[in-house]
């Protein structure tokens, strides 16, 4: 009887062990797959920050070579501007010679009409004279030209305060109020936007 008592103990035993070893394994079976998932979201967290940094910082370089490339422009263009108006002092004092060159061509041609007029012979060295100032004259044109030193046409114009200096008004009742009916001193821009000399007009009142 005590041997039945003992077989029958045994086997109870034996089950709470299958029992416990059986709750030992899904313990062990439920850690493994929460450990597994927390690894996942540990994860999944560190991709998605390290994929914000990346973006991050690919911002700041697109900023940055949007920057140094505006950078650039404007540095080209300042260089273009720094060379296009570096003469603009020089070609001031040129401006006096132009002057001074239609000025002697000016008094020479009246010199020469009226000797034809009174029907006396012309002065062959002032005709030379006259050919000689011209040349020098259509020199200086030259060299104004490549450098976009340009003369303004004035005549029949409106008067603009930016590019003319009004000397004198007369009554005209032929033109507009303000158009410019004669030019005492020729005015000049340079590259076609900047005004090197304004010139000097009488406008119509």
């Amino acid at each position: 009887m005590n041997s039945k008592r003992n077989k029958k103990e045994a086997e109870h035993q034996s089950a709470e062990l299958k029992d416990k070893l059986q709750q030992a394994t899904e313990a062990e079976e439920i850690t493994k797959v929460d450990s597994s998932v927390t690894e996942e979201t540990i994860l999944e967290e560190t991709n998605s920050e390290l994929i914000q940094e990346a973006e991050k910082w690919k911002d700041i370089a697109l900023r940055s070579q949007a920057e140094m490339e505006n950078l650039r422009k404007r540095t080209q263009i300042d260089i273009e501007k720094a060379n296009r108006y570096a003469n603009i002092a020089f070609a001031k004092d040129l401006l006096p010679v132009a002057d001074y060159l239609a000025g002697a061509i000016d008094c020479a041609q009246k010199e020469i009409e009226k000797s034809k007029e009174a029907g006396t012979e012309c002065d062959v060295f002032l005709i030379n004279l006259l050919k000689g100032v011209e040349m020098t004259q259509k020199q200086l044109h030259t060299v104004f030209a490549k450098h976009q030193i340009q003369k303004m046409e004035t005549i029949g114009l409106v008067f603009d305060p930016n590019l003319h200096k009004v000397i004198q008004e007369i009554e005209d009742d032929t033109k507009e109020a303000g158009t410019i009916v004669q030019e005492l001193q020729s005015g000049y821009t340079i590259s076609g936007d900047r005004v090197l000399r304004e010139a000097m007009v009488i406008v119509s009142k």
